[in-house]
């Protein structure tokens, strides 16, 4: 708390006041504004028609950026408003506000998900929402979803059931700062004698431009992780929150203008929601259409509530909605996803049911839960009182979250695998070939390992060093090295995480050769000069530039999942050739077999009894894999050799195998365990001294050069 000068008359006070009364649920009516509780209701049910998935309204999305003009404009008028009565802002109220006011019903749709979703979701499944229910009550699930959406996770990965808290988390972020910002800003204002509201609007408005800035510029660069950033949405709070200091000014506006700029406004919402779609890069400079629209409808409605907008969304209907608008969308996602879990033919007439049912449960947590917490007389006498029963409620929901999580098994990196191993016809043969009763080790039941419920961790260890170029960023980091990092010769892995998969064969060869293991692997980005995004191409660039400086590796393999163009193809044999030119050998790996949409873990944790129930067709690009053409063409090109090990990823016939030797090949989409991976460890090592470039002769390596 602190104290400082107000410059804010007890008239402008009471205006503010008037124009930002809109806190649904308020016992009060008298001055509650309509036309917002309307646009809430335009914000919740673009969103619901959105996620339901009536194809009319491809925007529906941008239904979560009105909210957040809306919160900044009300929570900033709120502030400034105590801030003008007494020149000072409680910290401890407002969180204890913000208590009472958002957690009875958070927590209650995060108790209802965990305990349905542990019924109904597959055990990775049940292990994501375990922990986005930890993440969720401390408002921090978006950081989660950010990482999350990264490479291999995101390949075919379910969303999260509580996804949607990803927005509540960038709002709370923003109002654990923006408090202590008023409070700083007062202060500097009492101390220099400067007048506080143009101050801290200036303050606002940099802070407003840097995020916008920053929201292009990330989202052009890596629109998966910009989405949930709080950095790149900031601005659009902020939004809201500057029209909090023009109040006055705006209660002045003509009726014509407040008449013009308000039917803009909707214009501009009604459009993003029908013609903007789920291809456009987001949230970005595109995000500016339906949050200024959101913004001239409230600096309108400032001015008057008789426009013919605020009319139409002070009707009745709208209002309700705009009231449930809160609780509607806590639940709607939930209700969703877990329908969708449990009912995957669900059809969208049957979503639509699903959504009426979201606004039933709205109501009822309204009046049995919310408003009753939020008003009790009791809770909102003191502060502290507010604090300690939002402590009680983040703690049990965080405990809650916990105990699903640990129900999942957990994944044992060290577990002894046979895999691949079990396919060699005759160990003692030079070449190995697939053995021909593929029954005996086409695993159909029993043990597996990794368990299915926790396949999708079962990844490189070189992900937990950060050691995978991520969206956007185009720089090489040449810290990455294993295997033993003096060594006389070096290895180095060059394209995306299909190329990655094999970090823990590659290794376990490095280590047995003496070599050094260097990375520069880059997310859904092939080693290529041409045919992918920009940041793509430019790290390929950057790479062989700093080969061409530091010196090129002695071996480099190479191998990707991306389709296959012309543009990719010459674009990877460019590289390549550079590469070969700096007397490197390069040697192209194919990439891994495709599954179908249905992830094959959970298909084999719902088919215990059969895991044959999951296998899938082996032609087009089941054996061969999707990025394996671009890569065979390209070595083609170059001269350098191509190296196919599918055979012993699907073995000949007509469908690949998900289990083989008591181990699971697949984990996220077609990323094969790092499990598997490491039974493939002696192909791969034959494989490469068949090539003259290891020091062990092919005989010599053996079943057993497994780690």
């Amino acid at each position: 708390m602190t104290a400082g000068p107000g410059d804010t008359t007890q008239t402008e006070a009471t205006t503010t006041a008037s124009a930002g009364e809109a806190q649904h649920g308020a016992k009060g009516k008298k001055n509650l504004r309509g036309d917002i509780e309307g646009l809430r209701a335009i914000a919740v049910g673009t969103v619901l028609i959105y996620h339901v998935g009536i194809p009319f309204m491809p925007g529906g999305f941008v239904g979560v950026d009105i909210f957040f003009v809306i919160s900044g404009f009300l929570i900033t008028s709120l502030l400034l408003r105590e801030a003008a009565k007494s020149g000072r802002i409680s910290i401890a109220d407002f969180y204890a506000r913000r208590a009472r006011r958002l957690l009875p019903a958070a927590s209650v749709v995060l108790i209802a998900t965990a305990i349905a979703g542990w019924f109904i979701l597959p055990g990775q499944d049940r292990a994501n929402l375990g922990i986005d229910v930890i993440t969720a009550t401390f408002y921090v699930v978006n950081w989660g979803l950010a990482f999350r959406s990264v490479d291999y996770l995101a390949e075919d990965a379910a969303p999260s059931s509580l996804q949607h808290y990803w927005s509540l988390s960038v709002e709370e972020q923003f109002y654990v700062v923006w408090p202590l910002i008023i409070i700083l800003g007062l202060f500097l204002a009492r101390r220099s004698r400067m007048r506080p509201k143009p101050l801290l609007f200036g303050m606002l408005a940099l802070i407003a431009a840097a995020s916008l800035g920053y929201s292009i510029v990330h989202t052009a660069s890596d629109p998966a992780t910009a989405y949930f950033y709080t950095t790149t949405r900031v601005w659009e709070l902020a939004i809201g929150a500057l029209l909090a200091f023009l109040v006055v000014r705006l209660a002045s506006l003509p009726r014509g203008v407040a008449e013009a700029i308000a039917g803009l406004g909707l214009l501009l919402v009604l459009w993003s929601a029908f013609f903007l779609d789920g291809k456009t890069p987001w949230p970005g400079s595109w995000a500016l259409a339906p949050t200024v629209g959101a913004a001239l409808i409230i600096a309108a409605g400032c001015a008057s509530q008789g426009t013919v907008t605020a009319r139409l969304l002070s009707l009745k209907p709208m209002v309700w909605i705009g009231g449930l608008s809160y609780a509607i969308y806590l639940w709607h996602w939930p209700l969703i996803i877990l329908t969708k879990a449990a009912y995957p033919e669900v059809r969208i007439r049957h979503l639509v049911v699903v959504g009426i049912l979201s606004i039933l449960l709205a109501w009822l947590t309204k009046h049995l839960v919310e408003d009753p917490i939020r008003f009790h007389p009791g809770l909102s006498a003191k502060a502290s009182r507010g604090l300690l029963f939002g402590g009680a409620s983040m703690l049990v929901t965080a405990l809650l979250g916990t105990a699903v999580w640990a129900t999942v098994p957990k994944l044992d990196e060290d577990a002894r695998v046979k895999g691949a191993t079990t396919l060699v016809a005759d160990e003692k043969s030079d070449p190995w070939t697939v053995r021909k009763d593929l029954d005996e080790v086409l695993t159909t039941s029993g043990e597996v390992t990794p368990d299915p419920a926790v396949a999708a961790e079962d990844v490189p260890k070189y992900y937990d060093d950060d050691c995978q170029v991520q969206p956007g960023d185009s720089e090489v980091d040449t810290t990455c090295v294993y295997g033993d990092k003096d060594g006389d010769k070096t290895i180095a892995m060059l394209g995306d995480s299909k190329m990655g998969q094999w970090f823990p064969a590659v290794v376990a060869i490095a280590e047995a050769e003496g070599w050094r293991v260097e990375l520069y692997l880059k997310s859904a980005c092939s080693f290529t000069y041409d045919g992918a995004k920009e940041d793509c191409e430019e790290f390929g660039k950057n790479t062989v530039k700093h080969f061409e400086e530091e010196g090129a590796p002695d071996v480099a393999l190479v191998s990707q999942g991306s389709n296959s163009t012309d543009e990719l193809q010459s674009g990877i044999g460019d590289a390549v050739k550079d590469l070969q030119a700096q007397d490197s050998d390069v040697v192209l790996l194919a990439d891994s077999p495709r599954p179908g949409e249905e992830q094959v873990y959970t298909c084999v944790e719902e088919n215990p009894e059969d895991y044959s129930a999951c296998a899938f067709p082996a032609e087009g690009d089941g054996r061969d894999g999707r990025g394996s053409e671009v890569l065979e063409a390209a070595a083609k090109d170059t001269q350098a050799p191509f190296v196919d090990l599918n055979e012993w990823i699907c073995p000949p016939g007509k469908e690949c195998a998900p289990v083989i030797g008591d181990t699971l090949v697949y984990r996220q989409g077609s990323h094969v365990t790092a499990s598997y991976i490491r039974t493939l460890t002696p192909m791969l090592y034959r494989a490469l001294a068949a090539e003259d470039l290891t020091s062990k002769d092919s005989s010599e390596i053996t079943v057993d050069d497994v780690p």
